[in-house]
Formats: C-alpha cells, sequence, structure tokens
C-alpha cells in the first residue's frame, strides 16, 4: 500500500479526549494525530476491515486514527471519456453496487487530500495532482456546498463554532466518529431498545449512538442511547423522514431484510408496524 502523508492542523476537542479516557481508549494526540492521507488501496483497507461507512461518511482506521475521506477511480479512462472520474464521500447508489456485487475490477483510492494522482488506463499516462467533483449521486444525499475535492479538503478542516463546540461539515463535534465507535464498543454494539447485537464486523454499522435531545453536539453520556437503525429510524417524525431517502433508506432495507426473522423473535415493536 502506497501512502504519502503530511501534517494538517488538527482542533483540540477537550471532551472527547475525556470521554475516551473515561470510557478506557487510549488518547489521542490530537495537535499533531490527524493526517492528510492519499494512495491507499481501497480494496486491501477494506478487506482488512480498516474501512467504515458511517451515517456522517466514509472513514479510514489508521495508526489509532479514524480519517474522513472519499472513494475515486485511480486508474480510469480519462483520455477516451475526456473526463475526470467523480469522488464519493457516501455510501451512495454507485458504491453500494460496487460493494454489492464484490467486484474490485477497478482500483479505487481512499484520500482525504484536496487534490490526487490519476493514471489512464489506456495510455498509463500520469495525470498529477489533479482536483476531482463530486459524484451527483452523493451529492443528491447531502445537499451540501461540497463540489470537489478541494471544497472537501476546506471544509474538513474549517472550524465553526456552535455553543463553543467545534463541528465537522456534517454538524457534528469534531471527533464524533471516535466518540461513537467508543460507545458502541462500550455497549457491545447491542441495540438499548430491541436488544438486537451486532457480531460481525461489516454488520456493525447497523447500530447507532442516538442523540436523545436532537442536538449532535450535545455529546454527554446521559443525552447518549445505542440503538440499531430501525429503532434508530422511528425515534421521532424528524428520523422518520430522514431515513425514508438516500443512503440512510438503503441501509434500512438491508437491514431488516438481513435481520428479519431475528428482530421478530426480539418483538421489535418498528418490525410489527412496517
Amino acid at each position: 500500500m502506497r501512502n504519502t502523508f503530511q501534517d494538517f492542523e488538527l482542533y483540540k476537542f477537550e471532551q472527547l479526549s475525556k470521554a475516551l479516557d473515561r470510557w478506557g481508549y487510549p488518547k489521542i494526540d490530537f495537535e499533531s494525530g490527524f493526517k492528510v492521507i492519499k494512495g491507499v488501496d481501497f480494496e486491501k483497507a477494506y478487506k482488512a476491515g480498516d474501512i467504515r461507512f458511517e451515517a456522517d461518511g466514509i472513514y479510514l482506521d489508521y495508526e489509532g486514527l479514524s480519517l474522513k475521506g472519499y472513494m475515486f477511480i485511480r486508474e480510469p479512462y480519462i483520455e477516451a471519456h475526456n473526463s475526470y472520474p467523480k469522488f464519493h464521500i457516501v455510501k451512495c447508489k454507485t458504491i453500494k453496487d460496487f460493494l454489492e456485487r464484490g467486484l474490485f475490477d477497478k482500483r479505487y483510492d481512499f484520500s482525504n487530500s484536496e487534490v490526487n494522482d490519476l493514471i489512464d488506463m489506456t495510455s498509463r499516462n500520469l495525470y498529477k495532482d489533479e482536483e476531482l467533483g463530486l459524484c451527483k449521486n452523493c451529492k443528491m444525499i447531502l445537499n451540501s456546498e461540497i463540489d470537489t475535492t478541494k471544497d472537501f479538503y476546506q471544509l474538513l478542516g474549517d472550524q465553526e463554532k456552535v455553543d463553543d463546540v467545534e463541528v465537522d461539515i456534517f454538524g457534528y463535534a469534531k471527533g464524533w466518529d471516535q466518540i461513537s465507535r467508543a460507545y458502541r464498543d462500550m455497549h457491545e454494539y447491542k441495540c438499548e431498545e430491541c436488544a438486537i447485537q451486532m457480531e460481525k464486523a461489516l454488520d456493525k454499522r447497523f447500530i447507532h449512538v442516538h442523540h436523545i435531545d436532537g442536538v449532535k453536539t450535545n455529546n454527554t453520556e446521559a443525552n447518549f442511547k445505542c440503538l440499531c437503525i430501525l429503532c434508530h429510524a422511528n425515534q421521532d417524525h424528524i428520523h422518520i423522514e430522514n431515513f425514508k431517502k438516500g443512503s440512510r433508506a438503503t441501509e434500512l432495507k438491508l437491514f431488516i431484510e438481513k435481520y428479519k426473522s431475528k428482530l421478530t423473535i426480539l418483538g421489535n415493536e418498528y418490525l410489527k408496524a412496517l
């Protein structure tokens, strides 16, 4: 695996450090721990279990860090199509179809850099430090201001204050992925409502951390609830509407299809209502 790194400013998030410490997790050096990373072979990282698809994006677990990034085809047919490949920041229809087929017939890279190197599949010409455009399916899901890899890079590092808590481009407090994972680990990926438990690594994404008061920056333990995606999707009217569209609806449908028998045995009240 070819990796290229350069230092990137990381903001302090003391609440996260305290939470990880309380839950028995090793501390992360937030002043020097964040890296810009590119050139990571997605297939190798995914098969090794180091890639995670969360509700707020795609993550690579690397050397104790959880890095948010995107995917793109490294060796596209640039000259034949006279265009560059698109990049993906969530599990959109394109990526979902690709993963379900399990056909790694294209070299996807994981990156969080503003530019990347591409190689034309036919001529093998190098296109160095190219800025890529966002996939239209990802754009529809997020409805965000991100259009290019440069936008992603800049927004990922932007500091936005909400009640003196730093948040990322999705509205979650900086470091939310570590907090969420630590809390789910603590609850052994078991839903606090219906009691279904995920044991397979790739299915742990079906267990979410719900903010009870609906405020994404209120990351106190008392405001958390470990829920399966079905219970999470039915917490209130807002959640019901949010899980009717995009990748959330797709993930919910997949979860129900895969665990319907177990949910029935456990008497999940929301399954009965479907």
